[in-house]
């Protein structure tokens, strides 16, 4: 009798022991999925809100517009303003170098961050996605040539300094305070576009895929310079600079 009940407190101890083990397992896998899972929708969300920010800045840049503003769900991640980048546009003349143009802004990116180090930027017109591993581009930058015609936009977005804010649903408010026209005129050549970036890699291959296929990067100023294809010498060129002043608004 006595050996028989001590078997089935035994018995009954190591499975409660499985089942509590099990339910920690599940419970602890189940939590990492969903961790995953909500991780992998907030990109996705901010994927979204990216791509219409491009749109909203589009308006501006290439419709218009006076201004837009954007609304960023951020959760857990961060958006923040970063250090400048400098977009060049070179053009030489073909029968002097007096009528050499050369173009150059300092550009603020928006930069979207999550705890997975996951980053979307917007920079130039052109949005990146970046990760540990690399990156790519999921809107290209605003370069058009067709019909012996280039133009080249920078979208010079500008804040006075770097802000970032976190946890929270905020607002993007850009304003246009001015466009024009730098470089109106045709009889070059060897037209180039250098962006010194810490993306300049995602640039050049977003750069490769456009009629700027020729690239020279240069890793140790972390810049790029891709040129117009060869022989293809615009009969008109266009280097419209966008002056866009950016607020992020809680």
């Amino acid at each position: 009798m006595t050996d028989r009940a001590v078997s089935e407190v035994l018995g009954f101890a190591l499975v409660f022991g499985m089942v509590v083990a099990s339910v920690a397992i599940i419970s602890v896998s189940g939590l990492g999925t969903l961790q995953d899972v909500r991780d992998a929708e907030q990109t996705n969300n901010a994927q979204q809100a990216f791509d219409v920010l491009a749109d909203n800045m589009a308006d501006i840049h290439q419709r218009g517009a006076p201004s837009r503003a954007t609304e960023v769900s951020l959760g857990s991640a961060q958006l923040y303003t970063g250090e400048n980048v400098t977009i060049n546009v070179t053009a030489i003349d073909r029968d002097t170098a007096d009528g050499n143009e050369s173009v150059e802004r300092s550009v603020r990116p928006i930069v979207y961050e999550s705890d997975g180090a996951q980053r979307l930027v917007y920079e130039g017109g052109a949005v990146f996605q970046v990760s540990r591993d690399g990156g790519f581009h999921t809107v290209e930058p605003p370069l058009v040539a067709r019909d012996g015609r280039v133009l080249v936009p920078i979208v010079q977005t500008r804040t006075e300094r770097v802000r970032s804010v976190g946890g929270s649903t905020v607002l993007v408010r850009a304003n246009q305070q001015s466009s024009a026209v730098a470089v109106s005129g045709g009889q070059f050549e060897n037209v180039s576009v250098t962006v010194t970036s810490p993306r300049w890699e995602l640039w050049q291959r977003a750069f490769e895929q456009t009629a700027l296929s020729e690239c020279a990067p240069d890793p140790d100023a972390a810049s790029v310079t891709c040129y117009l294809e060869p022989g293809a010498s615009p009969d008109r060129l266009y280097v419209p600079v966008h002056e866009i002043d950016l607020t992020i608004e809680l």
